[in-house]
């Protein structure tokens, strides 16, 4: 099944970037031999959601996780750590050295796209979303807003493609509906 959010996310990576896209990259998993010299494991591993490249020799590995009704564990300080821990383990060390071997390039940057509806469930939300985006960076992760890619979207759209993402803004806009009124 297709993810809407995902879509509008890849088209707002070449839209508004500029940028040409991969989306759904495999990982191979590695495989390893057992105690008879057999090998085990392997197959598909987990996926890379975009990776992109301005074609001038910068590359960027995008994640999205966007949720429109997100779940969260029990109390703040539960999850705070599990928010974080999710964003990070998208950015899995062995994907990115395979990233490297495969494409062979030296740096990679690195963006999640979350959903702000994450921080409505806490008390001062605004604060645990600076908070969140800063841990992110010290990380070497560009957390990016969901709700700034819409913003793009919704401004920049080539509404002539074909994909309905666009074609659902398209309508949107058709039937009234305006950036910023419910």
């Amino acid at each position: 099944m297709i993810n809407p959010a995902e879509e509008i996310v890849n088209i707002w990576l070449q839209e508004h970037h500029k940028l040409f896209t991969i989306s759904n990259l495999v990982v191979p998993r590695r495989s390893r031999l057992n105690i008879r010299g057999r090998r085990i494991g392997g197959g598909r591993g987990k996926e890379i959601d975009f990776f992109a490249t301005d074609g001038n020799g910068k590359y960027y590995w995008v994640e999205a996780s966007v949720s429109p009704n997100p779940r969260l564990p029990g109390g703040a300080d539960k999850s705070r750590k599990v928010l974080l821990g999710n964003a990070i383990k998208k950015f899995d060390k062995e994907n990115e050295g395979w990233l490297r071997n495969r494409f062979k390039i030296k740096t990679i940057e690195k963006w999640f796209v979350y959903s702000p509806k994450l921080f409505a469930f806490f008390r001062n939300g605004s604060t645990e979303e600076k908070l969140y985006r800063d841990q992110l960076r010290r990380r070497n992760i560009k957390a990016i807003s969901f709700a700034v890619v819409l913003e793009d979207v919704y401004n920049e759209l080539n509404y002539y493609g074909y994909d309905f993402p666009r074609q659902y803004i398209f309508l949107l806009k058709k039937m009234g509906y305006r950036k910023g009124v419910a």
